[in-house]
């Protein structure tokens, strides 16, 4: 992968976190100009579910129902790139393309809380 010139500048002039922040800034960015397919993400939410239920919060899981698309999209960039960090999050969402983040993304956003 071709690094981008604010992951460079940010190397250059600060820490790895600055790096990896501007990475998932340019990624984030990049993800919310896809044309999302919600119906895609009712299919992938499956695994989604199991955790973070519709009711409430269990165990400090918090309900994802609702959330704006762009936070949903942060959320799951910062964990596919280390900068949250729980270990369940971080092995579901290292098998997600961009597509599959832009799709779950706009499901959960349509979703009642």
């Amino acid at each position: 992968m071709v690094a981008s010139l604010a992951a460079m500048t940010a190397v250059a002039s600060g820490t790895e976190e600055d790096s990896l922040r501007a990475e998932a800034d340019e990624r984030v960015a990049a993800i919310l100009k896809l044309s999302p397919d919600p119906a895609y993400g009712a299919y992938l939410a499956g695994d989604c579910a199991t955790c973070h239920r519709a009711s409430g919060g269990s165990d400090g899981i918090p309900p994802i129902a609702g959330l704006p698309a762009d936070y949903t999209v942060n959320a799951l960039i910062e964990y596919k790139l280390g900068i949250r960090e729980n270990e369940v999050m971080v092995v579901r969402v290292a098998r997600l393309g961009d597509a599959e983040i832009a799709a779950l993304a706009a499901h959960f956003a349509d979703q009642k809380p």
